[in-house]
Order: C-alpha cells, then structure tokens, then sequence
C-alpha cells in the first residue's frame, strides 16, 4: 500500500518512513503540505492514507486537508501533532506521544477493503 508521509522533520520523516516501510508500506515522503498537495494531485498517484504533520512551512496539514476537499480528492487523512488540541483539525488523528500500535490500528481501520 502507497502512503504519503508529509512532515518536515527530516528525523521524523526518517523514522515514521523506516516504521511504515517495516510494516510492508511503500512510503512516498514530502517535505510540507504544498509538496504533498502536488503528488497527491499526480495523475498517477493511487495514495491509500496520507499521514501529514500539522505545523509545516508553506501549507500546513489542515490547509492540505481543506484543498484536497476542494479538489475532491478522496483519500483517508490522518494528521499528526505532539498536541492534542490539534485533534480537532483532522476526522483521524494520532497524538505522536501515543504508542506507534495507534498509529498502525488506525491505518489499518482505514485501509481495510469492506466487504
């Protein structure tokens, strides 16, 4: 399953890619929410999840959210802060202080084919 990984911690991005990638997921990575609007847009892109920080330079994860409404582009978003008040922004959420088992359980949830 493709999923874009948006977050402009080099560190961070490393790291959710590494545990991503461990759990079978091809990761494709931006660097902020105008990157990843771009390849979300791709003629080609056939994302399952997008996994996006909150607070980036250039578009932040809920700009990200609202353009691809407007777009009507449909793909599962979870978005992600170390802040809880930021659950608010997104339909799925995960409190990067919460353990990675979230995290997977919710793009699972999220890209399981109904029946």
């Amino acid at each position: 399953m493709r999923i874009l990984l948006v977050d402009d911690k080099p560190e961070r991005r490393k790291w959710l890619k590494q545990l991503l990638e461990n759990k079978g997921h091809k990761v494709v990575v931006s660097t902020d929410g105008m990157a990843a609007l771009v390849k979300v847009m791709a003629k080609n892109a056939k994302f399952l999840l997008v996994l996006t920080d909150t607070k980036m330079p250039c578009m932040t994860g809920p700009e990200l959210v609202e353009e691809m409404k407007q777009r009507r582009i449909q793909v599962p978003v979870i978005g992600m802060s170390n802040r809880e008040e930021c659950r608010g922004f997104y339909e799925h959420f995960w409190n990067k202080n919460e353990p990675t088992e979230i995290l997977f359980g919710l793009i699972k949830k999220l890209t399981e084919k109904s029946p």
